[in-house]
């Protein structure tokens, strides 16, 4: 009876010990046969090892005071990973930046492209010219104090760094050698100006006005009386509107960028209906 009794526990035990090593070897198998999956901030990380798939720019970004340029780089042989820069040649550098992963090319080519250059098909360009247009202007913005947008910390990582590829220098910023400061929504207009008149100091920057709208607080920090006659040549640090004549208007023929007076943007094409891939 003791030895019926050693045997059938002898084999609930080798029961035991088969169904343990099953579900081991169960679990292994899941371990092995599931990818891992990265999150969003991870693969950031990783941006930089992974091999450029193309670079983007706005149709006609010479002659506007805001480009906006795309990065993209193969996070693996399906997908993409894309940073997404606004830029402020004038002045203010990075004013806007995104940063998006695991985008299939397909997308990314019929939905993202032409839904962020407003269904106008974008200029590809070279990484080279991408990270030159946005490194150069992060670092003309700096050297007139001012700093990239919050956004561009993050999304930077979709870059090569500042130094790390070679660089023409074909790209003028500012108008005329000067900073001209294009205000935005949501800006510390008050906060920029002064800025500027710390760092480059009155008479060697312009502001523009677009609505021609200025605040009394900006014309007193700029030394410009409501009435102060406006001439029709360029004045240093001046108070830049639309009704405002100059002698040099339309694209900067030394930078190739939109400088105050130029009036090529009102009369730009407006898609009649969104542009996609293959659609002309």
């Amino acid at each position: 009876m003791a030895k019926k009794t050693a045997r059938s526990q002898h084999k609930k035990q080798q029961r035991a010990l088969q169904k343990r090593s099953k579900r081991k070897q169960k679990q292994s198998r899941q371990t092995t046969d599931t990818p891992v999956r990265e999150s969003p901030r991870q693969l950031l990380r990783r941006a930089r090892s992974m091999p450029i798939h193309s670079a983007w720019i706005g149709d006609g970004w010479q002659e506007r005071p805001l480009v906006e340029v795309i990065v993209a780089r193969s996070q693996s042989p399906t997908l993409l990973l894309f940073g997404g820069f606004v830029v402020d040649v004038l002045c203010a550098g990075v004013v806007s930046a995104l940063h998006i992963t695991s985008v299939t090319p397909a997308r990314f080519e019929n939905e993202i492209l032409p839904e962020m250059y407003h269904g106008i098909p974008p200029q590809a360009i070279s990484e080279e010219l991408a990270h030159e247009i946005i490194w150069g202007a992060v670092e003309y913005a700096a050297s007139v104090g001012l700093r990239p947008h919050r956004s561009f910390g993050t999304a930077q990582r979709v870059l090569e760094p500042a130094s790390a590829l070679p660089r023409n220098s074909d790209i003028a910023f500012g108008y005329q050698g000067m900073p001209a400061y294009l205000p935005r929504a949501g800006d510390n207009q008050i906060g920029i100006v002064r800025t500027l008149i710390d760092t480059v100091g009155r008479g060697n920057f312009i502001y523009i006005s677009p609505d021609g709208e200025v605040p009394d607080e900006i014309r007193d920090l700029v030394g410009i009386e409501e009435d102060a006659p406006q001439g029709d040549a360029p004045q240093p640090s001046a108070l830049w509107t639309p009704d405002q004549q100059r002698q040099s208007s339309g694209a900067n023929t030394s930078s190739g960028l939109w400088a105050p007076g130029d009036e090529s943007q009102s009369d730009a094409p407006q898609p009649s209906a969104l542009w996609t891939p293959g659609s002309g």
